[in-house]
């Protein structure tokens, strides 16, 4: 079952699309009321694919907040290798921002 919201994946579309393009257009998507999805290009040619949440928890990676929350971040990196994308093996906790949590992994892009 795909739990990203059809604008989201829309967003990962037309990134994957402008990659191949030259021109990526950077991803900021709500997936949930808890959770939100940023995708940019980087100045040395990389993407930084970073997931933002509010929780009272934060474990290393973003997949060990759970199954629930696994099935969204499953469903982007699954669009996402559709376009040729690797996402990494894992989101990783990177610090809060004003109550924000932020698990970030660099894309590897075709």
């Amino acid at each position: 079952m795909n739990h990203v919201p059809d604008e989201a994946l829309a967003a990962i579309d037309a990134f994957g699309e402008g990659h191949l393009r030259g021109e990526p257009a950077p991803v900021r998507e709500r997936l949930r009321s808890d959770l939100r999805i940023r995708i940019l290009l980087e100045d040395d040619g990389t993407a930084r694919c970073r997931f933002e949440t509010e929780h009272t928890r934060t474990p290393p990676t973003l997949r060990d907040r759970g199954s629930f929350l696994t099935t969204y971040v499953d469903g982007v990196d699954d669009r996402l290798r559709a376009w040729g994308i690797d996402p990494p093996d894992a989101y990783e906790y990177r610090g809060t921002v004003e109550g924000t949590h932020r698990y970030e992994g660099t894309l590897s892009l075709p």
